[in-house]
């Protein structure tokens, strides 16, 4: 028994039913090369994708620490800092639209205005 089967491994009917059993495996891994990859957006304004990373990212900058938000999960803690993040992403994406600069010197004298700088 075992030699029928090992000289039908060495036939060319094996070796076609291994490359039907190979492309599909090989596509299927492939997928995210045809497709763009996988993102996992989260929200998209426009054209504009906001990734896990972009989140992430958003989360580190924002210096939280982990635990406050790991107690807070109940609180819909993640959901706020994604609204925030959406907000803030909206309004420059829209100040970018409307080409609204901002110079150094001009931030500089408003701030010095404030009286709570």
């Amino acid at each position: 028994m075992l030699n029928s089967f090992r000289n039908f491994t060495k036939s060319f009917w094996a070796k076609i039913l291994l490359v039907i059993i190979i492309i599909p495996f090989v596509f299927w891994g492939m997928g995210g090369v045809f497709s763009g990859g996988s993102q996992n957006t989260l929200a998209k304004i426009n054209n504009y994708n906001i990734s896990t990373k972009n989140f992430e990212e958003y989360i580190n900058a924002l210096n939280i620490n982990q635990e406050i938000i790991r107690e807070n999960i109940d609180n819909s803690i993640i959901e706020q800092l994604l609204s925030d993040l959406i907000n803030k992403t909206t309004l420059d994406l829209q100040s970018e639209d409307l080409e609204i600069v901002l110079s150094d010197n001009i931030l500089s004298e408003i701030i010095k205005k404030d009286e709570k700088f």
